[in-house]
């Protein structure tokens, strides 16, 4: 008899068990279904859709001695590979003039003991506009502006160096990313 109860208990465990994993399977399915019916996607999960007046282009900055400037690396490679634009170097194709680009940090907080900063408010802006082959502006100056926060430790000094020069490489892959998801929406 002892042995029919237990029998009959794990039968019930089993049946729940496959109820709940069955329930949490159409409920999975039933989330993505409705996720991807509302034109849903992960940010950078894909390509960027251009217009076709801006299938080729050049891009430069207007404010850099470098000739190759890492803000001006970066947009490149971001419109090759998610824009899926030809980027040229020359010819009458739409310019892609960046300026402006500008980096400061600003102390946050100071820490109470010492009297020294310990919170900095990383910021990070730059410009942008698209001019047409006839030097008529196609898109009108827009302007990008990021910022991070970090700690200064003074016991770690060259991490917090390293980890405020990160930030500020993310900072411009978010601003690159940008610049391409707002030209993919520019109307010309």
């Amino acid at each position: 008899m002892n042995g029919e109860r237990k029998e009959k208990r794990n039968k019930r465990k089993g049946d729940v068990a496959h109820g709940a994993a069955l329930f949490f399977s159409l409920f999975t399915l039933l989330f993505s279904l409705l996720l991807s019916g509302c034109g849903f996607h992960l940010r950078g999960t894909g390509k960027s859709e251009m217009p076709p007046q801006l299938a080729t282009m050049r891009v430069a900055v207007s404010d850099s001695k470098l000739a190759n400037d890492p803000l001006w690396v970066a947009v490149r490679e971001a419109l090759r590979t998610q824009g899926g634009v030809r980027v040229e170097e020359a010819g009458d194709a739409p310019l892609l003039v960046l300026s402006g680009e500008r980096t400061e940090s600003q102390v946050q907080s100071v820490g109470a003991a010492t009297g020294r900063a310990s919170g900095f408010l990383l910021r990070y802006e730059v410009t942008f506009h698209l001019v047409g082959a006839d030097a008529k502006e196609l898109a009108a100056s827009q302007t990008i502006k990021l910022q991070r926060d970090y700690t200064y430790d003074p016991l770690n000094v060259l991490a917090k160096e390293r980890e405020e020069q990160e930030l500020k490489r993310e900072m411009q892959r978010d601003a690159v990313q940008q610049i391409v998801r707002r030209l993919s929406k520019t109307k010309l």
